[in-house]
């Protein structure tokens, strides 16, 4: 867990990282940093690897941790007794924590002289919760510091704000996107596809999770395969091979998106000769070449505008495997007529 930290925070936010390892290093640590950013980030990476520079046992020569002590692990693990990590208790957090925050606030460390609270998702602290939290942060402690994580600073007090050091972090560089792909082991042709349906890290751990991404990739490419055919066998492959991966309306979203991009595909290999690297679907080029010499640009267009308006009916709480069911017979209709 503590290498993943640090791989994270290296990755997302180089810039960031070395900023915040000098200011440990040098002693100038703030007493309170709020960390403004998209989810996905490193917020919560960045506050734990600067949390290990501080107690870590064997930092380099510029104060990167080692990752590897006791100290840098029990950090990574929550299980340091001087390093308190909050989140939302249900959908908020409340009055309660802070107020277990503060206890502990007023005691002294208990293996070294330094605490650090990290406050994940502060912008979903109740009314009380964030009252309370301020007359924490106005009474600052030399030897406490707290890291509060949020998307969007505007959500919190501006009393919290003026007493916190703001850090906004940038959205990641799509070269550290494709770097962090990479270290998944993906495929060209699946990073290609993950990128152009999020940029977001944290949507990019659902997809990859339980290697789920490959897995509906090569379901779609078999039922695409069927409908290039016109063959009606791609309506119960719906059901038997698709709708088992589909869990949750993210997966459904997803799902829709990745059809989306089966199709612009076809359309940038008939218009623009795109290469089977350049493209979310290229492991079956041979396909999509075939499809976009059998289509017209009429009938490729039409197939995307029937897909985006079937999708509409999740709105109304259609299930959404008759969806599926609903763009594979509209996809046959194209196909054949």
């Amino acid at each position: 867990m503590a290498e993943q930290f640090l791989t994270e925070a290296q990755t997302k936010q180089p810039e960031l990282t070395k900023h915040f390892m000098h200011v440990v290093k040098s002693g100038d640590l703030s007493h309170a940093y709020l960390f403004s950013g998209a989810a996905g980030v490193g917020k919560l990476a960045l506050a734990k690897v600067t949390t290990m520079a501080l107690f870590c046992l064997h930092p380099d020569e510029t104060g990167f941790p080692c990752g590897q002590c006791n100290e840098c692990l029990r950090i990574a693990n929550n299980e340091h007794p001087d390093v308190l990590t909050v989140q939302p208790d249900g959908q908020s957090i409340k009055i309660e924590q802070v107020r277990a925050l503060k206890r502990e606030f007023s005691k002294s460390a208990v293996e070294g002289k330094q605490k650090v609270f990290i406050i994940d998702d502060s912008d979903t602290m109740t009314v009380g919760a964030a009252n309370s939290m301020l007359k924490v942060i106005e009474e600052p402690l030399t030897t406490v510091t707290a890291f509060l994580l949020t998307t969007d600073y505007h959500h919190i007090l501006a009393t919290i704000r003026s007493r916190t050091q703001l850090v906004e972090f940038p959205q990641i560089q799509q070269e550290a996107l494709v770097q962090f792909l990479k270290q998944q082991e993906l495929s060209r042709t699946e990073i290609n596809l993950a990128l152009k349906i999020t940029n977001s890290t944290t949507e990019l751990d659902q997809l990859l999770a339980d290697q789920w991404l490959g897995k509906m990739k090569r379901q779609l490419e078999g039922w695409l395969t069927w409908i290039s055919k016109g063959d009606a066998r791609a309506f119960p492959y719906v059901q038997t091979n698709l709708m088992p991966l589909v869990k949750d309306r993210f997966s459904q979203n997803v799902t829709i998106t990745m059809i989306c991009l089966i199709f612009q595909d076809v359309f940038n290999v008939k218009f623009r000769d795109q290469a089977a690297a350049d493209l979310a679907f290229g492991d079956v080029y041979d396909l999509l070449k075939s499809m976009a010499q059998q289509l017209s640009d009429q009938q490729i267009v039409s197939m995307i505008n029937d897909i985006l308006t079937t999708s509409q009916l999740q709105r109304a709480n259609v299930g959404f495997q008759g969806i599926l069911e609903v763009i594979t017979l509209k996809c046959l209709h194209v196909i054949t007529s």
